[in-house]
């Protein structure tokens, strides 16, 4: 399935003690919609950081990790994803 666009559902921008990840919603050929959680390693980092993180370790299967919140950066993971079709599984239907 071809992805034809996608959006942030979270602002991106924010300081670099951030620990929050940042959601988009996917929109694909046949009007389907799915969802993936974006990190940067920096606020994962963050994350992972905090004392009161319990438990002390995450899984997330529809997590893509980018190296920043530009634009460009995540149009081209996510293009690369749908190339290799890892992109369904990189996220979860919208509903």
């Amino acid at each position: 399935m071809k992805l034809l666009n996608w959006k942030f559902d979270d602002d991106p921008n924010g300081s670099s003690e951030e620990w929050n990840w940042v959601e988009v919603t996917m929109t694909f050929e046949d009007g389907s919609e799915r969802w993936s959680i974006l990190y940067t390693p920096e606020r994962l980092k963050n994350n992972l950081s905090r004392n009161d993180l319990d438990p002390p370790g995450l899984f997330i299967q529809h997590m893509i990790i980018v190296r920043s919140y530009d634009e460009v950066d995540i149009e081209r993971t996510l293009r690369y994803l749908e190339n290799e079709n890892e992109l369904f599984s990189a996220s979860k239907p919208l509903s």
